[in-house]
């Protein structure tokens, strides 16, 4: 049996670039590329060492094909089918355009053909190979519409990213960092590698860079089919000439790609291999994209000689009942025909020669095996996540501000006391020495703190994943670890809330002198941070981007208010309510800071009175942390299935 070898299709891609290279013409960035490498005069392969150039070219990959019958969507609830009856092949080393008048279903198409939703209805097969959801997901890199690229990160790093998460298996990092750099300069992108990508607010690449980055996110990955949807929508003639020149060396490369266009200008419809019509959920046609034209004109269409066959296609394609039409259609019919079964070839795809079977569930296990370990995904994610966090200046400011002004206030609230926030009643036999007891005033500094640190952190929980969920969902889809990515994105965020609360407790402890010592009330800050951040995490992963903050301001309040001091905690628990209370971390804050707020007072004052008017219990602080230590991590057990269920969407 011929080794299979996943490395192949990109092993040719980059070979055809070199060869392009040095056959011809020049662009200035080729040329700065070279700079630094050596000779133009030495062979490519020394000009770029791919890390996959060790394959020979005669070990290439079966070519693939992929074929549908009676595919079809429907959402739930809704009386008329999305799409249906469609019927197509779709071949290695070609790219097929899908076309249709808005709303004719091409996104949903392409959604269904990706693996990115699972209501379909139809067959999809690889080879012969029955093929479901979650195995094309495995094989094909989708590219969205919108640019999800991380801002904060630079063209080369986000591609690096995506390379050792997907490569990250079998090759070490010297041959991943190779292999980025030979896919920026295929891409065009060596004179931006290092510039970060930017945002709307903050705008760093023009829109075809952004487009070219995403692209290469999923190249990174070595695909096996590559599907763009609308891929030149918002770019200019020229840049989406640039780009769909760009598809086709890759489609030549042995990669199936297959797009959305809406409404191409002349030059770009002839680079299309193949040609998919849809209207109305229907398939119009499919085939050649050069015969389109000789069809219509079979149906009576005329095509202006000085026109855009698309244009007049696109023209068409509303205005004739193509219900009755349809049927009869021959590109359907033969793509109907060569449609295999998976009975027919035994689940198994046929090598180059057609006499060595291989197993299409072993191409599927092979790309699994090409991915990072989960533990070096968490690292990695971590890694990233942590770039990003520094180079959130404004933000990280904003937030160290944040707590230093509202440790300043709240201290600030107590100054004049100096410390003495407790007084009780003496043990006696000196009890009528006793003045007024003030049993309060601690547990409101618990309440003042938990409400404080709420303000600061709540909102900064709620964007630590609010914003980037359409990233998560997209690396997720095309092979990221979901729980790798919520587990590093939340580690790397650790020094960020240690800082704030460090910045929050300094200012505190200087102005109102507790008690309490220095450590453990950075010990209880930092862990209601904690809460808060993973609470910001549920919220985040349950509402929409611009709702997210109130609603979790508002429930950080909430919650914080829930610390046992108004209504006293022991009036809650004669309402046999302390169970609601015990839920939330403000009263367990507050329980520690009212005890190492007391403690020292023992020898003096009968601290028995003072728990049960309260409702707290004494001597239990390293209980009550670990309270706050598992309320925090529970918060992120609960949102991350909500991520998976909800926020992914």
């Amino acid at each position: 049996m011929r080794r299979f070898s996943l490395s192949s299709d990109l092993t040719k891609l980059f070979r055809s670039w070199r060869r392009r290279r040095h056959g011809g013409q020049q662009t200035a960035v080729d040329m700065s590329s070279q700079e630094g490498t050596g000779s133009p005069d030495k062979e490519p392969a020394q000009l770029l060492n791919f890390p996959f150039s060790s394959v020979d070219d005669d070990a290439s990959t079966p070519p693939l094909q992929i074929t549908f019958a009676d595919v079809g969507f429907r959402i739930r609830g809704r009386a008329t089918d999305i799409l249906s009856g469609l019927h197509g092949s779709c071949e290695a080393g070609s790219i097929l355009g899908v076309m249709g008048p808005s709303g004719s279903g091409k996104s949903s198409f392409v959604n269904l053909l990706s693996g990115r939703n699972e209501a379909i209805t139809g067959e999809f097969y690889l080879n012969g190979y029955r093929m479901r959801s979650a195995e094309l997901r495995s094989l094909i890199g989708f590219v969205p519409q919108d640019d999800l690229v991380l801002p904060e990160l630079t063209v080369r790093e986000n591609l690096l990213h995506s390379a050792r998460v997907m490569l990250g298996g079998q090759l070490g990092d010297p041959a991943l960092g190779e292999y980025v750099d030979s896919l920026i300069v295929a891409l065009g992108l060596a004179r931006v590698q290092d510039q970060m990508v930017g945002s709307v607010a903050r705008r760093g690449l023009s829109g075809g860079e952004c487009k070219r980055v995403s692209i290469g996110l999923e190249l990174a990955a070595a695909p096996k089919v590559l599907i763009l949807d609308e891929p030149t929508s918002g770019l200019d003639a020229t840049a989406a000439l640039s780009l769909m020149q760009l598809l086709r060396e890759v489609s030549r490369c042995g990669i199936m790609v297959i797009c959305v266009i809406h409404q191409p200008r002349a030059e770009i419809f002839a680079l299309l291999d193949n040609l998919m019509l849809l209207n109305l959920g229907k398939q119009v046609y499919f085939g050649p994209a050069a015969e389109a034209q000789t069809y219509f004109e079979a149906l009576g269409y005329g095509f202006s000689s000085f026109s855009n066959p698309a244009d007049t296609i696109m023209d068409i394609l509303p205005s004739h009942a193509w219900a009755d039409t349809t049927p009869s259609l021959s590109a359907a019919k033969e793509a109907k025909s060569c449609t295999p079964v998976a009975d027919t070839y035994n689940n198994t795809a046929l090598d180059e020669a057609g006499d060595a079977p291989l197993q299409v569930p072993d191409i599927l296990r092979s790309l699994q095996q090409r991915r990072a370990s989960w533990s070096r995904q968490v690292w990695l994610c971590f890694r990233r996540g942590t770039v990003q966090q520094t180079r959130q200046t404004a933000s990280f400011c904003l937030e160290i501000i944040s707590a230093s002004v509202i440790g300043v206030t709240i201290g600030l609230t107590i100054y004049e006391f100096h410390g003495h926030m407790f007084q009780g009643i003496y043990h006696p036999p000196f009890e009528l020495l006793s003045s007024a007891v003030n049993y309060r005033m601690v547990a409101e500094q618990g309440l003042l703190a938990c409400l404080a640190i709420a303000c600061a952190a709540g909102p900064p929980g709620v964007k630590l994943l609010g914003e980037e969920k359409l990233i998560f969902r997209r690396e997720q889809q095309t092979g990221h670890s979901r729980s790798a990515y919520f587990l590093g994105k939340n580690l790397s965020v650790l020094l960020r809330m240690f800082l704030a609360s460090l910045h929050y407790t300094t200012f505190y402890m200087i102005l109102s002198t507790p008690t309490i010592s220095f450590g453990l009330q950075l010990a209880i800050s930092f862990l209601y941070f904690y809460c808060m951040y993973g609470l910001g995490c549920i919220v985040a992963a349950i509402t929409h981007r611009e709702d997210g903050p109130l609603v979790c301001m508002l429930s950080c309040l909430v919650i914080s208010a829930l610390g046992g001091c108004a209504p006293r905690l022991a009036l809650v628990k004669t309402w046999n309510l302390g169970w609601f209370w015990y839920m939330w971390p403000g009263t367990w804050l507050s329980e520690a800071f009212y005890n190492e707020n007391t403690a020292p007072f023992a020898y003096l004052y009968q601290l028995d009175d003072a728990s049960r008017f309260t409702g707290y219990k004494n001597g239990r602080t390293g209980f009550d942390i670990g309270l706050l230590l598992l309320i925090g991590t529970l918060y992120r057990v609960i949102a991350y299935p909500l991520f998976v269920a909800v926020g992914w969407r």
